[in-house]
């Protein structure tokens, strides 16, 4: 798995900024919070809706795959 993935450290700060950002849902919160943190290029799930307001684009993995 490391080959493929690459982990991302997971500090308190994001837990706070995932509360101010006062979503919906907490964990796409924490997801979009981490990705900005780690300069993620995309992220990639089954349901953009929930990423509307994030500043790193979702895609579906269909989306991606067509992307490439």
């Amino acid at each position: 798995m490391k080959l493929i993935f690459e982990l991302a450290d997971f500090e308190h700060s994001i837990l706070e900024k995932a509360v101010e950002m006062n979503w919906k849902d907490f964990e796409d919160a924490v997801q979009s919070v981490t990705a900005e943190q780690i300069h993620a290029d995309y992220i990639i799930t089954r349901n953009i809706r929930d990423f509307a307001k994030s500043k790193v684009i979702a895609f579906t993995p269909a989306e991606l795959l067509a992307r490439i």
